[in-house]
């Protein structure tokens, strides 16, 4: 997320609310397929002001498809829009992003087995094509497993993203070699390249990078670097990149000393004090991160330069324990773990670490299956409550809020039972089974929500699909919003939206239409 300037994005969008009623509303008609990656909220600074919308609409002729491109402010109300021509049966949207000045769509095509990105302005004018042919072994593999399922790019596991940097372009994350590194391209906005960094050809690791975030100096990551592919033994470095040249300003493990066996969910740059913060897991040192249960949460803090300013430990069985409501440590109890999926500050220094609970368990289909003969997993992924770490200025553990879900499923793809914890957490944060949409937040940082969705299982009733938001800040109150989001349609999504709503919408395969609207949250 970044801060914008007064873009053209903010002259098309005061022109927009200006001229236009608040729409609240949209239904778009011939709509033949909406996957979840075909909206993508657009911000400015931490609220979202606007929606790009790309979905696949009637057939231009016996060989091309039409596309829709729309672009709605934050209520909903048009923009602009244009209809794209592609060959049928050829492409797949991976992805779309806006950077503050230009919207990119990152492609794949499937029969010439390349990746593609056009870039346009917020007239949805084409600033530039990119046909990227010479993709790595890595990628291939990536490519084809979309192939094998039917083209669904939300079950892949890192890798082909396109990350907007604010105003300036969009940085292409990918494989290098046969998912041995790691390689970053920066295009700026009419896709000329900028610079490029890739793994060290002669490392003996095998090295993959997550893009963290991207702030006004940096591109902030982490890299899981182990021995061969199959290794199990992953050691966790924090990567800080200067957007503008491409060159690491750091690159160092999480681990600060020899008695320290760490594991890294996150890590970012903390712009008011000019510092990064690493939060993770620590374990026994005979333990293996990743592999074994860890002891507890914590956070670090370094300089610019990399230097250690502080470090703080908080124990399962200790701090974390005794802040804990009694159906909380239940759940800690029945073995499940957490999952963090967002950190954030708050005007007032006060952080929030946003969690969900997730364990493994044994599958009798699956185990069944194996029996047989089959491919299934004997192992699946049960889904459990929202957490949230309350934390005070000096990082000392104010409290923990627990919000109880009803359990849901994750299906794991066979062999990921032999992985140890944390990466079955980010496979499952890969397939999108968490039940964890979005955290969104005002321009002042004062307020915060955190969206999730709840299965509703009543005995005798049909299951509910329930929309939860948690709203908290700088007043210190935690409050619960369940919207009902139960739906016949074939596709239900929730999206980010203005101040105080969340944008729900429907996809009707059968009736080929689209609705979308805005629902304001009780906080």
């Amino acid at each position: 997320m970044f801060q914008l300037k007064r873009t053209l994005l903010t002259a098309v969008l005061t022109f927009s609310l200006a001229a236009a009623a608040s729409a609240q509303t949209q239904t778009l008609d011939g709509v033949k397929s909406m996957p979840r990656s075909g909206i993508s909220p657009i911000y400015s600074g931490n609220e979202v002001k606007g929606y790009i919308l790309y979905a696949r609409a009637d057939k231009a002729d016996r060989k091309n498809d039409n596309y829709h491109l729309d672009f709605f402010d934050q209520d909903l109300n048009k923009v602009s829009n244009i209809t794209i021509q592609k060959p049928s049966g050829r492409y797949t949207l991976l992805q779309n992003s806006f950077n503050g000045t230009a919207f990119g769509l990152y492609f794949c095509n499937f029969k010439e087995g390349t990746l593609e990105i056009e870039t346009y302005d917020t007239s949805l004018k084409k600033l530039g094509t990119k046909v990227i042919e010479d993709l790595s072994k890595g990628d291939k593999m990536m490519i084809n497993q979309m192939v094998r399922s039917d083209g669904n790019t939300e079950n892949t596991m890192g890798g082909l993203t396109l990350t907007p940097i604010a105003d300036k372009g969009f940085v292409r994350n990918s494989y290098d070699g046969l998912m041995k590194g790691y390689a970053l391209q920066m295009y700026d906005n009419n896709l000329n390249p900028k610079w490029r960094l890739t793994s060290d050809p002669k490392s003996k690791y095998y090295e993959s990078f997550v893009i963290r975030e991207v702030t006004d100096k940096y591109l902030v990551g982490t890299v899981l670097r182990r021995d061969g592919l199959m290794s199990k033994k992953f050691n966790s470095y924090m990567v800080a990149i200067d957007v503008n040249t491409g060159k690491k300003v750091m690159e160092a493990p999480v681990e600060t000393s020899k008695t320290e066996q760490l594991s890294l969910s996150s890590f970012s740059f903390d712009v008011e004090k000019r510092e990064f913060v690493a939060v993770g897991e620590y374990y026994k040192l005979d333990d293996k991160p990743f592999v074994n249960k860890s002891q507890g949460l914590y956070i670090k803090r370094f300089t610019e330069a990399g230097k250690l300013l502080g470090a703080k430990p908080y124990s399962w069985q200790k701090e974390v324990k005794a802040a804990l409501p009694a159906e909380a440590k239940a759940s800690m109890e029945d073995g499940f773990v957490n999952f963090t999926h967002s950190i954030v500050k708050g005007a007032d220094g006060t952080m929030y670490i946003v969690a969900e609970q997730y364990k493994v368990v044994a599958d009798g289909l699956g185990i069944a299956a194996l029996a047989l003969g089959g491919k299934a997993s004997p192992t699946n992924g049960q889904i459990g409550n929202m957490l949230i770490f309350v934390l005070n200025p000096d990082y000392s553990l104010s409290t923990v809020k627990f919000y109880a879900k009803d359990r849901s499923k994750a299906m794991l793809p066979p062999g990921v039972g032999m992985m140890g914890a944390g990466l079955i957490g980010q496979v499952i944060k890969s397939q999108g089974d968490f039940d964890y949409q979005f955290l969104q937040r005002n321009s002042s940082n004062s307020l915060f929500n955190v969206v999730y969705i709840n299965y509703d299982k009543e005995k005798g009733e049909a299951t509910k699909k329930i929309v939860g938001n948690i709203a908290f800040g700088a007043n210190g109150q935690f409050t619960l919003d369940k919207i009902d989001g139960t739906s016949t349609a074939t596709n239900s999504f929730v999206y980010p939206a203005k101040p105080g709503y969340v944008m729900m919408v429907d996809y009707l395969k059968k009736q080929n239409q689209l609705g979308m609207k805005l629902v304001k949250l009780n906080i």
